[in-house]
């Protein structure tokens, strides 16, 4: 291999490196604006005491075009458990596991729903005001 050779394998191993880069930075940049119009469109959840749900009365939350995922930063930790309707049929409802979440913290509580899906949160201990942030 001669010199120049040589001379150009780095070059141009530098310049797909530098373009493998961009092409991070920039995922990395997409996703977090994804994040943050999804996070940008919350709403408050507002859990009375005496009450094991939210939203309260007969209503449910429902996803937007914002998220593919139901996530939660509440006001004080605590447990909840998400729960929505398949095809928005109050007889077909799913449940998943019960979260501890984190004062102040986004954490998903669910994943890869569609636009338009109805849900509420479960919380195990009735006798408390539960209030914060939700995303869907």
């Amino acid at each position: 291999m001669t010199k120049t050779m040589r001379g150009l394998f780095p070059a141009a191993l530098a310049g797909v490196l530098l373009l493998g880069g961009a092409t991070a930075a920039t995922a990395t940049t997409t996703t977090a604006s994804a994040a943050a119009s999804c996070t940008g469109g919350a709403w408050k959840y507002d859990k009375p005491s005496g009450l094991g749900y939210a939203p309260a009365g007969s209503g449910y939350y429902v996803t937007t075009n914002r998220c593919a995922d139901i996530q939660v930063k509440p006001d004080q930790d605590t447990d909840m458990q998400l729960c929505y309707l398949k095809n928005r049929n109050p007889n077909d409802e799913v449940c998943k596991s019960r979260v501890s979440v984190k004062t102040g913290r986004w954490t998903v509580l669910g994943t890869g729903f569609n636009d338009g899906v109805y849900f509420y949160f479960k919380f195990p201990n009735k006798g408390a005001h539960k209030t914060g942030l939700v995303a869907a």
